[in-house]
Order: C-alpha cells, then structure tokens, then sequence
C-alpha cells in the first residue's frame, strides 16, 4: 500500500490530520487504545472504538477489530481504526509513512524506524533523532511550522491560550472511577447542574457538576475508566453548539502541515528516482 498513512491516536488533531489525508488520496489507518479519552466526541474518529463507526464532517471511519480487516477495508477504500495501542501492525504493514498524533506531550514508543518518514505532533519528540519531523502546536506564530531540527515549545500560557482558559472551564476526575454521561455534546447546562457521574470502588457514587452556565463541549464516553486528575469534561460559554461538531481551526492547520510535510517528502524522494545515477 504506497499511499497507505498509519496514525497513531485518534482524538482531536489526529482526527483533523486523518480527515485531511483521505480527502486528499491517501489510504488512512488510526491506531488507538482499547478505552479512548477524547473528550469532544462529535469530532474525534476514536469515537468508533466504542460506537463502530463515526462521522465527522461527512466522512465516516470505521473500525476494524483485527488486522486482516483493516487491510480489507482499507482496499475497499474505507477510513480504518483499530485498537493497537502499542502499533504491532507495522512489523506487517511497513508502511512508508507514519504519524504520531496521540498528543501525549511525551513520546510514547515512537521511533524513525517505524516507517520510511515518520512526523510527531507537539512537544515530547527530538527531530531528527526521534522522528524526522516535528510539527510545532503551540498557539500562536509558531503553530503549525515545521520542525526538522529540534524540539517543538512546551505548551505555556501564551496570550492565546489564557484566552481559551478563560473562555472555557476543564473538569477533572477527582478520583479513579467509571464515567456515566447525563447529557449529550453540544448540550447547553447550566451552573450546578449535573453532568456526570463518576461511580467508584465500593458503590459510592460521585456527581459532577457544571461550574459555569454554556455548552458542554467535551465529556468522556460513557463507561470510561477515569484515573484521578483525568480531563473528564469542558464547558465553554462563549462558543456555539454548532461549533462543538465542526473540526477546529488548530485541528485544520496542524492538519495542513502534516500534508505538507509528507508532500515534500515524497516530492524529494521522486527528484532523487530521476537521477541519472540512480536507475
């Protein structure tokens, strides 16, 4: 599979890069963990561990529940995720082209000779030690560049980004747990009211609350496993419930850099097939 791309993750940015990939030709394959934690579930293709399926701006992906069906789905010309968080598939795939996109801001076991070219998004990776690119997600000037020497920022409260704390309010877990959702995406809340559950060891049960009156923008799948100082939920009063289905525009530009990047790639390695020395 030449056009094959392996993602690794499937929330928010990976979805935004996924989206953009297969739209523009190339054979997409996702990788993500048995119990996802992406909390704006209209817009992540993680979505279809739990559900199957999931559409996201007209385009739906699929789950495979083994290799073998991912590999059929993929010829049909499907958009494919299965759960391998630890990317065994690629001993048998070897595909040419491989993306990090769990956002963990840490490495979490990719290497360069996992693929031919091989891009990690935001900090947690070393450019051309790790992977051979990088491609910078903190808010800003920066957003978006691409890295080939180096590391991207460490995310900080840059002026944008205490922008969009202020504009949003994060829920995290206060204790370990299983998550029961009360309310659907785009749902508008008001302060106080419940809109989770958390159930604990023992039968206790915890109710989380809304702190501010908005749209629920975010809120973990229900029946989650939840650990301690988890992001569980996001209410934001400022955006649109619309917008709470719509890819966003971090999602977008990062997205554009990573086609760029592979573009680039795959451009070089066509001047290099022309050369006279190399027939």
């Amino acid at each position: 599979m030449k056009k094959l791309v392996v993602i690794r993750g499937g929330g928010e940015l990976a979805t935004g890069i996924a989206h953009r990939l297969y739209n523009t030709g190339y054979q997409v394959l996702m990788l993500e963990k048995e119990y996802p934690s992406a909390i704006r579930r209209s817009i992540v293709f993680a979505e279809a561990v739990y559900e199957g399926e999931k559409k996201v701006e007209r385009l739906t992906c699929y789950k495979a529940a083994h290799l073998s069906e991912a590999e059929k789905m993929l010829k049909d010309g499907k958009l494919v995720i299965m759960v391998d968080p630890e990317a065994a598939c690629l001993s048998r795939l070897k595909p040419r082209i491989l993306v990090d996109a769990i956002y963990a801001k840490r490495n979490m076991g990719t290497s360069k000779d996992m693929a031919d070219f091989t891009i990690a998004i935001g900090p947690g990776f070393t450019a051309g030690k790790d992977v051979n690119c990088v491609v910078e997600t903190t808010r800003g000037h920066n957003l978006g560049r691409l890295i080939y020497e180096g590391q991207a920022l460490p995310e900080k409260e840059t002026i944008e980004v205490r922008a969009l704390m202020r504009a949003s309010h994060s829920i995290n877990a206060p204790c370990d747990g299983y998550l029961e959702a009360g309310h659907p995406l785009s749902y508008i809340v008001k302060k106080n009211e419940t809109i989770a559950k958390l159930h604990m060891d023992g039968g206790h049960v915890f109710e989380i609350k809304a702190p501010v009156e908005g749209v629920l923008r975010g809120l973990l799948h229900d029946g989650c496993p939840v650990r301690t100082g988890l992001k569980i939920a996001e209410i934001d009063p400022s955006t649109m419930p619309t917008n709470c289905v719509t890819i966003s525009a971090k999602s977008r530009c990062i997205s554009g850099s990573v086609l760029e990047a592979i573009l680039m790639w795959e451009n070089a390695n066509v001047k290099k097939s022309r050369l006279p020395w190399k027939k």
